[in-house]
């Protein structure tokens, strides 16, 4: 395992509606994502020849090629594609599914202290969207918060006995293992300069993008905003909002603090913590009808982007969007 200094951070523990996904530095890492056309083989405009795509719909086997840890318990996964000139094929905002042994509680029946619905299963799977977009030739890499048995923890987690299924199971792989894969997958596409496809359908343009996150939610919302933020001729503008229950908890928080200092009014970054620490500067509490008119663009040619765990989407953010003036159709949610 080789290590870097920090910079990234994965979800609270991984859940499916949750998404629980060589750069010169972890920040221009975050900034590559760019849109591609799916099947096994394409033609890109920007280049004079052929490159093979790896995504295909069918389940495939990539394999770890490097593990870097960017701190105690976050880590990249870097997995290598059948070739060197292969390209992953994932449009932007589009995910992949790995899958994983479903493993057992402490406690017979429960994960976490919770029934667990999985437990008559043989295998699990969860949705990943990776930091590596097809500029990146020959490899995917996923940043992964790895949550381990609370036990292991000072203080103990004691809410949290199991820990994570898949971030545990990925971090269990060692180099040369394989990990199974299946993509792309999801309802939602950006193709650039403000244009959404969702649900097939092309939506009509935006100037500015909306965007509310809980936990591992943040990777779609990364994918999208790098892509973006690397494409001189989109002016589209990007206002995040990113909630968590602590600080520690931030998911690849200097990397987006990066982007917003990079970036400047293209990229308007806010945090909101369950359990802010002492002098907090951001927001703080559950997502409010006042917080999200004061991180939101305006209503008018505008969209949202939410994801997250489904109370947090269902029950505060879509509501409290439509308090302050947008429609059902400028919410879209992964």
């Amino acid at each position: 395992v080789r290590s870097v200094t920090p910079p990234a951070e994965e979800p609270p523990f991984p859940s499916a509606s949750a998404m629980d996904g060589d750069s010169t530095s972890l920040i221009a890492m975050a900034v590559a994502a760019t849109a591609v056309v799916g099947g096994a083989i394409y033609w890109a405009s920007t280049f004079t020849g052929k490159r093979e795509v790896f995504l295909d719909k069918s389940r495939q086997k990539v394999v770890l090629s490097d593990k870097i840890q960017l701190s105690h318990d976050t880590y990249i996964f870097r997995f290598a594609l059948p070739s060197k000139s292969m390209v992953l094929g994932l449009p932007v905002g589009k995910h992949f599914k790995i899958f994983a042994p479903s493993p057992k509680g402490a406690v017979a029946g429960k994960w976490n202290g919770q029934d667990d619905e999985e437990q008559s299963r043989s295998e699990i799977e969860r949705k990943y969207t990776p930091t590596t977009s097809d500029d990146d030739l020959g490899r995917v890499d996923l940043v992964i918060k790895v949550y381990r048995p609370g036990k292991t923890y000072n203080p103990p987690r004691d809410r949290f006995p199991d820990g994570g299924k898949v971030s545990q199971y990925v971090d269990s792989l060692s180099i040369g293992d394989s990990l199974d894969i299946q993509g792309p997958f999801g309802h939602i596409e950006y193709h650039g300069k403000g244009v959404f496809n969702v649900g097939r359908k092309e939506q009509e343009p935006v100037n500015s993008v909306g965007m509310v996150a809980g936990g591992t939610g943040i990777t779609p919302m990364l994918q999208i905003a790098a892509a973006i933020l690397k494409d001189p001729r989109d002016s589209t503008t990007i206002h995040l909002l990113f909630a968590n229950q602590s600080e520690e908890d931030i998911l690849v928080k200097e990397m987006l603090d990066g982007l917003a200092q990079q970036h400047g009014e293209r990229f308007k970054l806010h945090y909101t913590l369950d359990r802010p620490p002492a002098k907090w500067p951001g927001h703080s509490g559950f997502v409010t009808d006042a917080m999200l008119k004061a991180t939101m663009p305006p209503p008018g040619g505008s969209c949202v982007l939410m994801c997250g765990p489904p109370v947090m989407v269902d029950r505060a953010v879509r509501p409290n969007l439509e308090k302050i003036g947008f429609t059902k159709a400028q919410m879209y949610a992964f």
